[in-house]
């Protein structure tokens, strides 16, 4: 319910916030969910091989190498766009720089069909464009929760937003694996995600303000709730990158990064392909079961974060090192119980098991990330974000070489080595771990620096 108050404004019970967060998760929904339509409906493309062999000809969807390749353009593209998303949000904000971003994944989407048809090359384009929108998703969550999260909130409004990317797997393999064996067909899952998505981002940009204080729907009582705690920050400004690359949290949280994201990436990735190939799932089995774990880590998200604000009396610092280590240790052993099992329901279970507590590294690491780095969080989540794109680009080639056949003994090697993987980059954090706004952060930072250079 809507209240009307201070000068005529919409201020939505003093609760804005909370609409800036709906409109966040359905940004990355549908953002998300477009990037993600080819990872399944590779699996269900076989009209366009028929009419190529009908004629003769080979289509570059029965190449291993070439459907790779396609999976790697979209990392190459996201790895692309990184690259000037933190100049360019620390210039013209995130509002504009989201909203342009995504905008060129939805109209990408919407012409992959188009590009199906006419041949490999142009699939290639279209998913370097899509991988250049989405690759500013995951550090759009700092920003926006900087912007607008009190601190007393933060592990509630990070899980939420992050709760996007799961919430967008569970819709888009069932709905996907539906429309796959309907009349519609693959080429509509295109049409759908892709329009769906422009129309969300128009009214993101419509409504979204890069701050609460910059927001006319924003209340003076609310304003003061997610302005308590932060430092006053004067305008936008340059990102100490030296400072920040240099410090020794930043530097466990990106070394845990490296490890989860490589990990986690192959389940979200290759989740439908080990389903379907080495499981023996069917295409519609695969959507559901390949949607179940989304589900599940939805609901811890959605417990934990709130959760974790609400336990007060717990140090904050002891709580990011609980959830972190559930997260990757859990992650890790559904590794090893993958690798180890040949019982299709154990290892569903494992496999289900290991995305769920992943989820819960969002207020673990994430947290950190959050609290130590404050108004450059977009660079540390932008980092972030780089090693998951990096491993989603090297992943074809360790996973083609390890994994050629897809035997349960090849994904057995994987796993038991991912697993190790991810606990020897995790053994940092616990003992750096800091709730502390790191001196790069505090008002005056770079202008003592100078000072300092120019008295000597």
């Amino acid at each position: 319910m809507t209240e009307k108050s201070e000068g005529g404004r919409w201020t939505f019970g003093n609760r804005t916030r909370f609409v800036v967060l709906f409109l966040g998760i359905c940004s990355i929904i549908c953002n998300h969910g477009a990037y993600t339509t080819i990872s399944f409906t590779v699996i269900c493309m076989k009209d366009v091989i028929e009419e190529h062999v009908a004629r003769n000809q080979t289509h570059w969807l029965q190449n291993s190498a070439d459907v790779s390749f396609v999976f790697s353009a979209g990392a190459i593209g996201a790895i692309i766009g990184l690259v000037p998303s933190v100049p360019l949000t620390t210039r013209f904000g995130i509002r504009n720089v989201l909203t342009f971003y995504s905008f060129s994944s939805s109209i990408a989407t919407l012409l992959v069909p188009l590009a199906v048809s006419i041949g490999y090359y142009p699939v290639v384009v279209a998913r370097l464009i899509q991988g250049f929108g989405a690759s500013i998703l995951f550090s759009s969550i700092g920003s926006i929760s900087e912007g607008w999260s009190p601190i007393a909130e933060i592990s509630t409004y990070i899980a939420f937003l992050s709760a996007g990317f799961q919430l967008s797997n569970i819709i888009t393999m069932p709905l996907s694996g539906v429309l796959c064996e309907s009349e519609l067909g693959w080429r509509s899952i295109y049409y759908i995600f892709g329009g769906v998505a422009c129309a969300v981002t128009a009214g993101f940009y419509a409504f979204f303000r890069d701050t609460a204080q910059s927001h006319r729907n924003v209340s003076t009582k609310e304003l003061q709730k997610i302005a308590a705690g932060k430092s006053e920050t004067s305008g936008r400004r340059e990102v100490p990158y030296i400072a920040v690359c240099k410090n020794k949290v930043v530097l466990a949280i990106w070394s845990s990064a490296l490890g989860g994201n490589m990990s986690l990436m192959t389940l979200m990735i290759y989740g439908p392909t080990y389903l379907n190939k080495v499981l023996g799932l069917d295409v519609k089995d695969t959507g559901f079961a390949n949607a179940i774990p989304y589900i599940l880590a939805t609901a811890v998200k959605f417990t934990a974060g709130p959760l974790s604000d609400k336990l007060t009396n717990v140090p904050d610092t002891w709580k990011m090192i609980f959830f972190a280590a559930v997260a990757q240790l859990g992650m890790a052993c559904g590794f090893f119980v993958m690798a180890l099992t040949r019982t299709k329901l154990i290892a569903q279970i494992a496999y289900t098991a290991a995305i769920v507590l992943a989820g819960v590294n969002m207020i673990g690491v994430v947290k950190c990330a959050q609290m130590v780095s404050r108004q450059y969080i977009h660079f540390v989540m932008a980092v972030n974000s780089l090693i998951s794109w990096v491993a989603i680009f090297i992943l074809p080639i360790i996973i083609g070489y390890l994994c050629p056949n897809h035997t349960p003994e090849e994904w057995s090697v994987f796993y038991i080595a991912g697993g190790i993987w991810v606990i020897v980059m995790n053994i940092p954090f616990p003992f750096l771990a800091t709730t502390e706004a790191a001196d790069f952060t505090k008002p005056g930072f770079g202008e003592k620096r100078v000072g300092d250079v120019e008295n000597n």
